[in-house]
This record gives structure tokens, sequence and C-alpha cells, in this order.
């Protein structure tokens, strides 16, 4: 991506992950200053484009320090990408509260609060691009996804209500369905179950990482694309 001016700058949470990988590997590859946001794993950086950080997605004071690390190596924050989230699949009357509550953690309350805190680098950036890693699932939810659902649900009107917030400050935001990806989260599942994930696509086949990742790269250089929901994979959503 070519852009004049100062290098653009982003900070992917969930970096260690399978979509959090291909994202920082593409991000990086075209020259960004790339932050990586790493909880549990931290796998080494290669590139010296690569910043990794320390960012558990639920604390606060990891968001704050985030922002200072941040802002002592840029000026501005280009792109912000939610990709951090958790998966604990169950039927609702058979799960713990605990289970709710860290779904919750995760998977909504930082796109709120973490975009809060990094709003001003985002502001300084103008134009800039927040971008929500959401999932098929926030409409057409499935028996034991209800927790899931509901959070990925509520981070598409999240990021419809924030795009119409910060357009008079330049920055964009958008929701990101990145469809069957093969890795942790569908590694859990038996066979049975992720054959039928795939086959629930038109195309029959899984998500490729590197191509979502290409599309955010894609769409974060656009200019006037804002509160929209990107479906990247084959499968077909109803109308009603």
């Amino acid at each position: 991506m070519s852009r004049s001016g100062p290098i653009p700058s982003v900070l992917i949470t969930g970096a260690g992950g399978t979509l959090g990988s291909a994202l920082t590997r593409q991000f990086a590859s075209q020259g960004w200053t790339t932050f990586a946001g790493f909880h549990r794993s931290r796998p080494p950086a290669t590139d010296p484009g690569i910043v990794p950080l320390d960012l558990d997605v639920t604390s606060d004071s990891d968001w704050k320090s985030a922002a200072e690390r941040i802002g002592a190596v840029t000026p501005a924050l280009t792109v912000l990408i939610h990709n951090a989230g958790v998966a604990e699949d169950g039927l609702l009357l058979q799960q713990s509260e605990d289970s709710w509550d860290r779904s919750m953690a995760v998977n909504l309350r930082p796109a709120a609060f973490g975009t809060r805190l990094l709003f001003p680098l985002l502001a300084r950036s103008s134009p800039a691009h927040v971008v929500l890693v959401s999932s098929l699932a926030s409409s057409v939810g499935g028996a034991g996804q209800s927790i899931y659902s509901a959070t990925k649900a509520a981070l598409v009107g999240l990021a419809q209500s924030l795009a119409r917030e910060f357009a008079h400050d330049g920055v964009r935001v958008n929701t990101l369905f990145p469809g069957i990806l093969q890795g942790p989260m569908t590694d859990r599942l038996s066979p049975a179950a992720r054959q039928h994930l795939v086959e629930s696509n038109t195309l029959g086949t899984p998500n490729d990482p590197d191509e979502v990742a290409r599309f955010v790269a894609f769409l974060v250089s656009t200019r006037n694309i804002s509160g929209q929901v990107f479906n990247l994979d084959s499968r077909i959503r109803p109308w009603c």
C-alpha cells in the first residue's frame, strides 16, 4: 500500500492467533509500523517493523500502557483492529455466569473502551480506521452459541454507532466477518462439526487467513467506506 507522509501504523489485538498472525504479516510486509498485541503467546518478531505489545484486552491498565507505548513510537495511529476473541460454546442452560462475563470482557468491552483510550491517536491520523472482527454468528445464531452470538452481534451495533460518532473526526469504523478459518477455535470442534461448517459455504471451502488480511489492508486504504459489514466467505445470509 503506497501512502505519502509519515509511515502508517496499526495495532492488531490477538496477534498470536490465526487471523491476527496473518494481519500482522500483511501490514508489516507493506512497511507499516505494526503493533502486535499478544497475551498468552508471544512469537518472536523477526520483522523490524513489528512492535510486540503485552496486551490483555480485558485489562484497562494494559490498554493505557499500549497507548503510551504507541504514542512514544508514532504521533498517530492509522488503524486499530479489534481481532482478539474467545468462543465458549455451550447451551445457555448449562453455562456459567463466569463464561458469559468472560466472553463479554474479551469480545465486546475492548472494542468500546480500548477504542476510547486510543481515540486521540486515531483522531490525529485522520483519516483513520477501526475494524471490528465479528462473525456471521451475529446474525445467524446457532444452538450452543448464544453467548458468542450475542457478543458478536453487539459488535455490529457498536461499530455502526461509532461510525456515526467518529465521522466528523475522520475515523471510519467497519465490521468484518472473516469466515471459517482453520485454527485453535475450529480445532476444538469435532471433525463432523468442522466439516459441517466448511460445507455451509457455497464454495465448500474454509477461508484463507491471508486472503482476509489482504482484504483488510485494502479496506483501510479506502476513504469513503464506514458503518458497513463485510462477510468474507461464501455463506449466504437470508435477507430477513
